[in-house]
């Protein structure tokens, strides 16, 4: 079965220290949500108990075949929003009836490009079933999004195209991470057939921040190569990009004086990193701060990122450590 499905989520406040509400939900298909949630503890302005918590639910667990997902969020002025998932997100296996009808993964891709002498269409998935997942989320002027979903599985078979765009207004920002998993190693399953399609990017205003792109069939040297995964199942990149009025009004608009401030805060980082063993690294781009791990643990994977996370949202906002229950359950 198809599942052709969207999300649209829009929060807004009325001041700095007022409650984030979920103005308007909207949702066709199977992706939804309950209700907003408030578990932050309260603080002296009450802005931190006004952090709303949204939980996207996908009833069927898994995108497959040639399952279509969009999600939007909007944030307007100085609303701050923490979205998340229930569980690891699933991207299932061609079903065998699929896969015995097509050709090869061979046939169509040639290290992770098409052949230049096929004639076929341009598209790189032709004749492969894909699934899909679209996010589009757009800041206003002091927003804060957190989205940070659990990890996301790929099964053998899987053909997945995943694309994240954020769009920021100049004082918006974003604490955002992907967490990829390949194959199931609890079941001895690699991810040796299918394809993975991964992609990000980040604008601040009209300015390109952010912007990521993989497109690799399974069993390419990506895979294997030092340069890319080392024969390692799973990745995670986090990025924190900061809002300008954290920064001091002279270093806005200069790079090199922005890198320092961030050098600042990746100091805290880098001595958190040793003295809790955390198996990351760090550094920025003059834009923003990015942590990746390489391993075969996704729970440490996981949990170095939230302790990253805690620190950054005491450094940036002022805020006291909560982790959302969900992530224990």
């Amino acid at each position: 079965m198809t599942w052709q499905s969207s999300l649209q989520l829009h929060f807004d406040c009325a001041s700095t220290a007022a409650k984030t509400r979920l103005c308007h939900r909207a949702h066709t298909g199977a992706l939804m949500v309950q209700r907003a949630l408030y578990p932050e503890p309260d603080s002296t302005d009450n802005s931190q108990a006004g952090i709303c918590h949204i939980y996207v639910l996908y009833p069927p667990a898994g995108i497959a075949d040639d399952d279509r997902l969009t999600l939007e969020f909007n944030l307007h002025s100085n609303s701050h929003a923490v979205i998340t998932t229930p569980g690891a997100g699933k991207w299932y296996g061609q079903r065998k009836s699929l896969r015995s009808s097509r050709p090869s993964d061979s046939s169509k891709f040639n290290n992770g490009t098409q052949s230049a002498n096929s004639n076929t269409s341009n598209d790189c998935f032709n004749d492969v079933v894909s699934a899909e997942q679209h996010i589009d989320a757009r800041l206003d002027d002091h927003a804060v999004l957190e989205w940070l979903p659990q990890e996301s599985i790929y099964y053998d078979y899987s053909n997945s195209n995943a694309n994240s765009r954020f769009y920021l207004a100049k004082t918006a920002s974003l604490l955002t991470w992907d967490i990829a998993v390949f194959g199931r190693q609890a079941y001895q399953e690699t991810f040796a057939n299918g394809h993975y399609a991964n992609r990000l990017e980040i604008w601040r205003e009209s300015n390109l921040l952010v912007s990521e792109c993989t497109s690799q069939p399974a069993n390419t040297r990506w895979f294997t190569s030092p340069l890319g995964l080392n024969n390692q199942h799973v990745h995670g990149s986090f990025w924190a990009i900061p809002s300008t009025e954290i920064i001091a009004p002279e270093l806005q608009n200069n790079p090199l004086k922005l890198g320092q401030y961030l050098d600042a805060t990746i100091t805290e980082i880098r001595h958190l990193i040793d003295t809790q063993s955390l198996p990351i690294h760090c550094t920025h781009n003059f834009q923003g701060i990015n942590c990746r791990y390489l391993g075969v643990d996704v729970r440490a994977c996981f949990e170095a990122f939230y302790q990253v996370r805690e620190l950054i949202r005491s450094k940036w906002y002022k805020l006291e450590p909560h982790r959302p229950r969900i992530w224990d359950t």
